[in-house]
């Protein structure tokens, strides 16, 4: 597997942690954390900040999610 395919799948694996953290945070089903995050493009900013993200711990990549949601809710 070359680096890139390799960073892609790493890219994915934060983005799914992320959701399923959340939603077990929140008590609702992964669909609908999906759902949230896709409404305010919480996927592609994961995928942004990897190069910052893949350093740290997956705990930190579902707060940084927790952090952005709150702040997306926050502003409606």
């Amino acid at each position: 597997m070359d680096f890139q395919n390799q960073t892609e799948m790493d890219k994915n694996l934060l983005v799914v942690t992320a959701i399923q953290g959340y939603a077990e945070n929140h008590h609702i089903s992964e669909s609908e954390a999906f759902d949230k995050f896709s409404m305010h493009n919480i996927q592609s900013l994961i995928r942004e900040q990897y190069d910052a993200l893949h350093t740290q711990s997956l705990e930190e990549t579902i707060d940084f999610a927790e952090d952005v949601m709150k702040r997306c809710e926050e502003k409606k």
